[in-house]
């Protein structure tokens, strides 16, 4: 069930309240830079290279330089899908994956087995790392030169993250490994609108310094000029879809500053208003104000009666395999309102139309509902 905000802000904001890195601390790289020349301290496996090291990217052709490290996760999954990527353009593109770690760690890492798929059999084979990404150049840089040049340049705050750099020297497209196989093909058969692309880019990078900037300011505690940071965003944000990201985030934020709390009620309204015809942002903001309320934060229960107002607006035009999860909402709502028999109706009806995953979800808070109408608490 949809139940949180999305994490892409928060992500951003709290890899900032953390991140030692200066906001501007090297010369920006965006859609269109020219790529920066690489200078790359080890290449691994360089005697098995199918491919040689690279320092400056030659016109004509396409390249990948991808970011990685042995402790995460999502970029050992991303592994095969670049060796594979690899074999399918083995005479057009030249994939270069970076760790920033010592060489005798990525060394060790390279010996361990990759583990069995899902399903497999007991006695399947297994390759072991190092075997699995020989279709491509693995290499690691300790000294950070290439995260600098990069990532930090670039403005990514999270690995894996993947550059394709066009045949005429310049980033093409930034983003996770995993989602780069339409892109790439397109650069590749030189169809990509690198232009239209940028421009979305740009904007999220803009949205990620803003973002910095604000938790800054958090930091320092000036909380009413972050809030104007917030406000700034959402006027001149052209994407429907972060707009709202940003409006809930400013509701977490408002709800976490006493200081603050005067404004919730205004900042709720705008925020349900703009959100009309979007189910699941109302859900979620609805979820949001009702744990708050729930869990004492917010005191003041006039907040739930305009969101359920709204999520009851809202939940005809729900998709169906989202419909019993907002009613299991608005039943939260009823029941902190004080409605319990209206709460266990509407749990009911969302029970009826639930999917068998959602089922068990929705179960014990039926459950909940029956028992305290029959101890009529």
């Amino acid at each position: 069930m949809v139940r949180k905000f999305r994490k892409a802000l928060l992500a951003i904001a709290f890899a900032a309240i953390s991140s030692s890195v200066p906001l501007l601390a090297v010369e920006e790289l965006t859609i269109g830079s020219k790529a920066p020349p690489l200078n790359v301290e080890h290449w691994i496996q360089k005697d098995r290279l199918r491919y040689k090291p690279v320092t400056q990217f030659k016109e004509g052709k396409v390249y990948v330089v991808e970011f990685w490290a042995t402790w995460c996760g999502p970029c050992r999954a991303s592994m095969p899908h670049l060796a594979e990527l690899q074999e399918k353009y083995a005479d057009q593109v030249q994939i270069i994956s970076i760790s920033d770690e010592d060489l005798e760690t990525v060394e060790a890492f390279l010996k361990t087995k990759v583990p069995k798929a899902k399903g497999a059999p007991a006695d399947a084979q297994t390759k072991t790392y190092g075997e699995l990404t020989s279709a491509y150049c693995l290499t690691t840089d300790p000294d950070g030169t290439s995260n600098k040049d990069y990532l930090e340049a670039a403005s990514q705050n999270g690995i894996p993250a993947a550059f394709i750099v066009g045949k005429t020297q310049q980033i093409e497209w930034i983003g996770h490994p995993m989602e780069m196989d339409e892109p790439l093909q397109k650069v590749i058969e030189g169809k990509w609108d690198r232009d239209a692309f940028g421009a979305q880019f740009k904007e999220e990078q803009e949205m990620q310094k803003s973002m910095m900037k604000f938790s800054s300011l958090m930091q320092r505690g000036k909380a009413e000029e972050g809030l104007a940071l917030l406000d700034s965003l959402v006027a001149k944000t052209t994407n429907e879809e972060t707009k709202m990201q940003i409006n809930s985030f400013r509701i977490q934020v408002i709800m976490q500053e006493k200081k603050l709390i005067e404004k919730l009620p205004a900042a709720v309204k705008e925020t349900l208003a703009a959100a009309k015809g979007n189910p699941v942002f109302v859900n979620e903001i609805a979820w949001t104000l009702y744990e708050a309320t729930a869990q004492g934060t917010l005191k003041d229960k006039g907040m739930l009666k305009i969101a359920l107002a709204e999520a009851e607006a809202s939940v005809g035009k729900a998709a169906a395999d989202f419909k019993a999860s907002m009613m299991d909402t608005i039943a939260h709502l009823h029941h902190e309102l004080g409605d319990k028999k209206k709460a266990l109706e509407i749990q009911r009806a969302a029970m009826a139309i639930a999917t068998a995953e959602e089922k068990p979800n929705l179960q014990g808070f039926l459950d909940q509902l029956t028992e305290e109408l029959k101890a009529g608490k």
